[in-house]
């Protein structure tokens, strides 16, 4: 009977540590897509302020051309 019940924590612990590996897997799949979104959205803005940047840099040739 000893030998049942040391089966059963053996399992008992067993079940808890495939729960705590997928409550971790959980939280480093919410991580990792929470960076991927903040690298992606410094990406948008950096690509609107070049646009912006160039759009400047094109009215100030025509006006420059203008004169």
């Amino acid at each position: 009977m000893a030998e049942r019940k040391s089966y059963r924590w053996l399992s008992a612990g067993a079940l808890v540590a495939l729960a705590l590996a997928a409550f971790v897997a959980v939280v480093a799949v919410r991580h990792a897509a929470t960076d991927h979104a903040r690298a992606t959205d410094v990406k948008v803005r950096a690509d609107e302020t070049m646009r912006r940047i160039e759009a400047q840099v094109d009215q100030l040739e025509n006006e420059a051309g203008a004169k």
